[in-house]
């Protein structure tokens, strides 16, 4: 099998290695955190130096780096999104984040800070949110004293399932506490 040109110097010949890939980086906190992923396959120049990583390896390492700060996978990212039966576009325009932006966190291309990371496992955790960030996106409105109010539907209780009547309760009581906040008159 002939060895391929390096693209990077055109000199040298790349050569496959499998090894240890060891990295340092630093976290939204300023952090220094460092990654060393095993069996990480890349090609090696025989002049330069220089490696080229495959997909594979390229993903293996991103998901390192979430791993290392704490962060939502990949994966778990994706599957969040199918759960809601969504497209990648749609949970972008949802969220308030640029166009192609879940769409890189899905594919690994880039990693989503710490704060929008709390922001999604906030959503992940209750996803009735869901449901208020798509009327907000509606057409919430805006009170004098500057809340934001919330049309919120009622809903009929069709079986007396307990569970549903804790999450009716849990409801209530963050209505209650000002956590949310209702129109005056609600529609059928």
């Amino acid at each position: 099998m002939e060895k391929t040109k390096c693209p990077i110097c055109g000199k040298g010949k790349l050569r496959r290695e499998v090894g240890e890939f060891r990295a340092q980086f630093e976290d939204d906190s300023g952090e220094k955190r460092e990654v060393v992923v095993r069996d990480i396959s890349k090609n090696v120049c025989d002049v330069c130096g220089e490696f080229i990583l495959d997909q594979e390896s390229e993903d293996r390492i991103s998901s390192a780096q979430r791993s290392a700060m704490g962060l939502l996978s990949a994966g778990e990212i994706a599957a969040f999104r199918k759960s809601l039966g969504k497209r990648q576009e749609e949970m972008s325009d949802l969220l308030g984040l640029g166009k192609k932006t879940w769409c890189r966190w899905e594919s690994n291309d880039h990693f989503q800070s710490e704060s929008l990371d709390r922001y999604v496992r906030l959503l992940i955790e209750n996803p009735t949110n869901i449901v208020l960030l798509e009327r907000m996106k509606r057409g919430a409105t805006i009170e004098a004293a500057g809340k934001l109010t919330v049309e919120v539907a009622t809903f009929t209780l069709l079986t007396g399932d307990d569970s549903l009547r804790e999450m009716e309760d849990a409801f209530t009581e963050q209505l209650c506490a000002g956590e949310l906040h209702m129109v005056e008159e609600l529609r059928a």
